[in-house]
């Protein structure tokens, strides 16, 4: 980890270090605890390290951008944009761009993920047996190239229907190990259409103070649609903050999510990311059916600084009732946060689950 993220660190919890050098850094780097649209965009650019079960010890750079389309009123969020890069020590790189914007009243709403990376891994095979057996783990390695945009309009408060695409393109894949066979590492894209219903009544989506998020979402992938497999997946997503008081914020989520038909291994619901599960190896556990809850505890210390606490629990399955047949994954972990921007959090998270753990170094909140 570089130094000044530790010396940041330590400035959270040492209450008497003075720390204008620290205001005058992040302003350096577009930090300002003010958003100021008079260019257009309020950018920051944001080095930093990071370090998790998947790609090891890494440094990324994301510029991250605040914006205003022509007409919003005032009290319609702030769009965001995001261009994300890294390289880490297992010989992971990639590229991102991430965009959510809201118009005029927030009657239409667009967002666009696109990601171009390679990505070294492992994986275990389908299922918790599989996923528990050591001999099973099978080194592999490919190009990944996902994209997914989206356009939303509300019906009537809060409540909107998205339609979306949904690409994902395998490349150059290789392996060492038992779990892959000569087939599954063949060059493979998925194509779909996706369709969600929401109501979502949160404040600033990517740092939400109050408000709630129930999604539910159908995606159908197919060859009429350019895809190499024809299957479906259903997510569902609920969310809730509550403000406890002027220092502490109760976040709550209950993400599920099942894939039908001839799924690829690839696209099978996976246990563990930045974002849910902290601490597991992302794909160690995948199956047809996936469930996790959170409840997250967010404290502010100071205007920048505070911390994050938080327990979870997950499991994955064959068929949705196997979800409560066995034991779950627990996680539990810590964060520490320094507000970049106005609403816009830098995040270091430690998550630990079942023989596993992780240090994730991300922009804004987990969920």
């Amino acid at each position: 980890m570089r130094p000044w993220a530790l010396l940041m660190l330590s400035v959270a919890v040492s209450p008497g270090v003075n720390a204008d050098w620290l205001d005058d850094l992040l302003t350096d780097l577009g930090g300002s605890e003010q958003v100021d649209l008079s260019q257009g965009i309020d950018w920051g650019v944001l080095p930093g390290p990071f370090v998790n079960p998947v790609q090891g010890f890494g440094i990324g750079v994301a510029a991250i951008g605040l914006y205003s389309p022509p007409q919003r009123q005032p009290e319609v969020q702030l769009s965001t944009l995001s261009v994300k890069s890294f390289v880490s020590s297992s010989g992971s790189y990639g590229i991102g761009v991430e965009n959510r914007s809201y118009f005029a009243d927030d009657t239409w709403r667009m967002g666009l993920d696109a990601w171009l990376s390679h990505s070294p891994r492992d994986y275990w095979g389908i299922g918790r047996a599989a996923a528990s057996d050591s001999a099973n783990q099978t080194a592999y390695d490919g190009q990944v190239f996902e994209l997914s945009p989206s356009v939303s309009y509300r019906l009537v408060a809060n409540t909107y229907v998205q339609l979306g695409w949904e690409y994902q393109s395998v490349t150059g894949l290789s392996a060492t190990g038992p779990a892959l066979s000569t087939e599954q590492l063949q060059d493979a894209r998925t194509s779909g259409l996706s369709v969600s219903l929401a109501y979502d009544s949160r404040d600033f989506a990517p740092n939400p103070e109050r408000g709630s998020l129930l999604e539910l979402k159908y995606l159908d992938y197919g060859r009429r649609l350019g895809s190499d497999f024809d299957f479906s997946k259903t997510a569902i997503n609920l969310r809730h903050y509550h403000r406890i008081d002027a220092s502490h914020i109760l976040a709550v989520e209950v993400y599920g999510e099942g894939a039908h038909g001839d799924v690829p291994w690839f696209e099978l619901p996976q246990l563990g990311s930045d974002a849910r599960m902290r601490g597991y190896y992302q794909g160690q556990y995948r199956d047809n059916y996936y469930l996790s809850s959170q409840v997250e505890l967010r404290q502010s210390l100071t205007p920048r600084h505070g911390f994050v606490y938080w327990l979870g629990a997950g499991n994955v399955a064959g068929d949705w009732s196997g979800l409560f047949k066995q034991t779950w994954l627990p996680s539990i972990g810590v964060g520490y946060r320094l507000a970049f921007k106005e609403r816009v959090n830098i995040r270091l998270d430690v998550g630990i689950g079942k023989d596993s753990s992780g240090v994730y170094f991300h922009i804004n909140e987990a969920f």
